[in-house]
């Protein structure tokens, strides 16, 4: 029976790369494998054939805490031999390493331009980020890593830019959706739609878009409102979900824009798939994501995805299923886009063929596929 470690710091949390991290687990052990989990914080119980294996680390400086990580992983490492060391994190030291975070420093040049240079610069000096692209330039560029898991060519082309890495060992494999298990909640949408409108209070003669991300400098929410703020129509609605520490900055963009009675910003939410189930499309303009999930969800669900060519989950999208936000800083060209999806209310027909564009995304192909990469 093969031994693997599993390096994830915060397994317990639920987001979701820490979801991805049990489904890793899991489908390992499908294939008979012994899986051992290192991370940080209060671990979850052992479940058969898993086992946790849990450090304390310091809650400042964050810096600090990785480099605490990485030393209890070396440690324990040297004393727990292991058939294949599986990283999710970074860490200096694994045989194979999927890299869901994507490449640092070119998210810290995402930032240039929504944040300038002297952010940049002074982010760059920042012990976080500096200890966050050693360990990163360590996990890369090791001579023991035999596999580099990337979840878009994006991230793929963004590793083999900065760092020396054979472009052999890196295999490019798209996020999972939980395709089978949304089923239901799709099939239901038509009959659920105008009870889930009039319960938010809703007008359901209008078109729904959705925004989801957390931390909306990032997701290009102030570009999204910009954009919204340029249609001649004003027969739209955006809900904006997630978490945002400036959220007030954002309310007071849209009521400087026109658009108080077109947007309510419902913060963090436990549940989606109802905001899924009224929407007609997401609209996600990010600045930097490896791959973000709500792509694949939301088509999924059967919504139409608007997002950018600095979120790796554009390489899922089709003419037909998604439209592309070439330049995020021109408001005209958001509006452009926007505009055309608003020519796509969803129906029936739409939503099933944007579904069944992600069919061969489902969890349970994409970690058969991860694993069988890994074990051969």
């Amino acid at each position: 029976m093969n031994h693997i470690v599993l390096l994830k710091s915060g397994a317990s949390q639920r987001g979701g790369l820490e979801k991805s991290s049990s489904r890793i687990a899991a489908a390992f052990v499908a294939k008979g494998a012994r899986v051992s989990i290192l991370t940080t914080g209060t671990p979850p119980p052992d479940q058969p054939q898993i086992s946790f294996y849990a450090t304390k680390t310091s809650k400042w400086p964050a810096f600090l805490r990785m480099e605490q990580f990485d030393r209890f992983v070396q440690n324990w490492l040297k004393k727990n031999p292991a058939d294949l060391v599986f990283g999710m994190d970074r860490n200096r030291e694994q045989t194979h390493y999927r890299a869901g975070n994507g490449v640092h420093d070119a998210y810290l040049k995402s930032r240039l331009f929504t944040e300038g240079k002297f952010k940049v610069f002074t982010c760059r000096l920042n012990p976080m980020h500096r200890k966050i692209m050693q360990l990163e330039r360590s996990a890369f560029e090791n001579p023991r890593l035999k596999k580099l898991f990337t979840n878009s060519r994006m991230v793929r082309d963004q590793v083999l830019e900065r760092y020396s890495i054979e472009r052999s060992k890196i295999e490019v494999v798209h996020n999972g959706v939980e395709w089978h298990e949304m089923e239901g909640d799709f099939q239901r949408w038509p009959e659920e739609r105008g009870a889930i409108l009039k319960r938010l209070n809703l007008d359901p003669n209008v078109f729904h878009f959705l925004f989801i991300g957390n931390g909306y400098l990032r997701k290009g929410l102030g570009q999204l409102l910009q954009g919204l703020s340029r249609l001649k129509s004003r027969d739209f609605h955006l809900s904006v979900i997630g978490k945002e520490n400036k959220i007030e900055k954002y309310v007071s963009q849209a009521r400087r824009l026109g658009l108080s009675k077109h947007v309510r910003f419902f913060g963090p939410q436990n549940e989606m798939r109802p905001f899924y189930q009224a929407s007609d499309a997401l609209a996600l303009p990010s600045f930097y994501d490896p791959f973000a999930n709500v792509t694949v969800e939301a088509l999924a669900m059967g919504l139409h995805v608007l997002s950018s060519r600095s979120n790796g989950g554009f390489e899922v999208l089709t003419e037909e299923t998604g439209t592309i936000f070439e330049d995020l800083l021109d408001p005209d060209a958001m509006a452009q886009g926007l505009q055309k999806a608003l020519q796509k209310p969803k129906t029936w027909e739409s939503s099933l063929k944007n579904r069944l564009s992600v069919q061969k995304l489902d969890f349970s192909q994409q970690m058969n596929r991860l694993t069988e990469a890994c074990l051969g």
